[in-house]
């Protein structure tokens, strides 16, 4: 099935509840979810998703209708995203990591009928959130809710991981209980009506400066996403995937499209990402694939006993440099696929991804393979517009098929970031090179230090080549300063049984190994694991202030 659906290009011509139809009754007896040690066939999840699907409606949810959730990675939200989908509603994931400000602005652009909340996760209360974030929220019973702020919600559901019930909004498993029958013959109408260019689902885009902004996606992107990843992967319907990710953000969701839409393999799943945890599924149910940021696969590989595990995974996608590509080839089995990628919101998320066929390993390491098929990247000078050439460094713009359709509510901001060629500006920082792309950080990593660009990332990779056998890992940040216009600063955690030695021995080691003005000003030790946010990336604000504190006075 899979790969005639590769063959076919089914990613372009169907919509994912039409895929899933498909996948369910090919595969009705075979484990479709396992979470906590419990199988959900795929039988039983299309019954779930039609279920859902029918109390969606019973709600007077339709058509082009928002469900916003702030949903934690487990099968209730996975059954939501395609119940959404399958009666033509628009999913929109929130960010659980928000704040009052952040949902108070995104919300009423969003104009949901029906908010689907987990009620409590890592300490927070979703409830009293919402209700701080939207302060004239009155609750009517049986769920239903209004507010001035967002006219158009009606309804609001919860989730809870506890069994505790709130009588203010509906709960997920009594909504479930009150369907009494499907109307099979109303949903399959439903799929049959979708169109791949209908929009499917708002994405917050995760952007550095500024209120998140709502990108909208239509069902090309997210299944361009995992056609290509599963073409590139050699990927099979007998994979064995454990989601690292959270629900909220495209990493989370391309599981849920890559296993249970597209390929009919099983998918694992944790309430939250927890490395040990990790580790002892993966050798437990000899998980076969994942994927993963940085932080991910540091935490996975610091577990105490790690090397007592039988750590299978032979098919991993990694968000990271070069030496995290390195890390995950001697995590996994010999003869793993492990393959670099650069993704962004606006191209639901992939723009390019190594090949499982690469028998280069300088450009499975060094790059992020190639620009996926039909996708066009350039680069171009970030303060003139103009094309660079080939090899040099700038912003990563691209234009494709599959792109994203638009901001919703803000068309300025779309034509803003697109230019009078149809290339999207990414804000990103890399370069082209014979035919292959290498991602080096945000436009804001790359500091004017001496008169010149510096990327941070690259720094970072270049000294761990400089010092192999001595530097465990580098993560390097520019922090203001009077002379140079920014200090280029490397945090390093050295190997065992390794001392950092002084700044003036280290940048003398460097000397005509990378450019001058590349040679960090200073070193810094850095002990345990690098500062995480929770979506597993690092979090270099964490690492700017304690350089910026450490040099306050220079």
């Amino acid at each position: 099935m899979l790969q005639e659906r590769i063959a076919r290009s089914a990613w372009y011509n169907e919509t994912v509840p039409k895929l899933f139809a498909t996948t369910r009754t090919t595969f009705p007896d075979k484990a479709a979810l396992v979470y906590e040690g419990r199988e959900m066939s795929y039988r039983a999840l299309g019954d779930e998703v039609d279920r859902l699907s029918q109390a969606l409606l019973n709600l007077g949810i339709g058509k082009g209708d928002v469900v916003s959730t702030l949903p934690s990675p487990t099968p209730e939200f996975v059954s939501l995203y395609l119940a959404t989908l399958q009666i033509g509603a628009v999913v929109n994931p929130l960010n659980l990591l928000w704040g009052t400000l952040e949902l108070s602005g995104v919300l009423p652009r969003n104009a949901p009928k029906l908010i689907v909340i987990v009620h409590r996760y890592g300490g927070r209360d979703y409830l009293q959130l919402l209700c701080e974030a939207l302060p004239d929220l009155v609750f009517n019973g049986q769920g239903r809710v209004s507010s001035a702020a967002v006219p158009s919600l009606q309804y609001m559901v919860g989730v809870s991981r506890t069994n505790e019930r709130d009588e203010q909004f509906l709960d997920f498993h009594t909504l479930l209980g009150q369907v009494t029958s499907v109307d099979h013959e109303r949903l399959d109408k439903l799929r049959t009506a979708g169109r791949p260019d209908d929009i499917q689902f708002i994405c917050q885009t995760s952007g550095t400066t500024g209120l998140s902004k709502s990108a909208l996606w239509d069902h090309r992107p997210p299944l361009a996403a995992v056609n290509f990843a599963a073409r590139s992967l050699a990927y099979t319907e007998q994979e064995r995937f454990l989601n690292l990710s959270p629900l909220f953000h495209n990493s989370g969701l391309f599981a849920i499209n890559l296993n249970l839409v597209l390929s009919g393999s099983t998918l694992y799943l944790m309430e939250s990402f927890n490395a040990e945890t990790a580790v002892q599924l993966v050798d437990r149910h000899r998980i076969t694939a994942t994927s993963g940021f940085e932080a991910h696969w540091q935490g996975m590989h610091r577990v105490p006993g790690f090397k007592d595990y039988a750590f299978t995974i032979d098919k991993a996608i990694v968000a990271g440099d070069p030496a995290t590509i390195d890390l995950v080839r001697a995590m996994c089995p010999a003869g793993a696929t492990v393959t670099g990628l650069y993704a962004q919101t606006e191209n639901g998320p992939l723009i390019s991804l190594g090949d499982h066929d690469c028998m280069d390993a300088g450009l499975n390491k060094h790059t992020h393979g190639r620009p996926l098929p039909g996708v066009q990247v350039v680069i171009k000078n970030p303060d003139t517009g103009e094309r660079m050439r080939q090899g040099a460094g700038g912003e990563i713009c691209y234009r494709s098929p599959f792109m994203f359709r638009g901001y919703l509510n803000q068309p300025d901001e779309a034509a803003k970031a697109i230019d009078t060629e149809g290339y999207f500006h990414s804000g990103d920082y890399g370069h082209l090179d014979n035919g292959y792309l290498t991602y080096l950080g945000r436009l804001g990593g790359v500091v004017k230090s001496g008169g010149e660009n510096v990327s941070t990332t690259r720094v970072s990779t270049l000294l761990l080549d400089v010092f192999q056998n001595r530097f465990d890992d580098v993560k390097t940040v520019g922090i203001p300063d009077p002379y140079w216009g920014a200090r280029v600063i490397s945090f390093v955690r050295t190997r065992e049984g390794t001392l950092l030695e002084s700044d003036a021995m280290l940048r003398e080691a460097c000397k005509g190994k990378m450019a001058s003005y590349e040679i960090p000003r200073n070193f810094l030790t850095w002990e345990g694991e690098w500062p995480m946010s929770p979506e597993g990336k690092i979090d270099f604000s964490v690492l700017r202030s304690v350089a910026q504190s450490r040099f306050s006075n220079i």
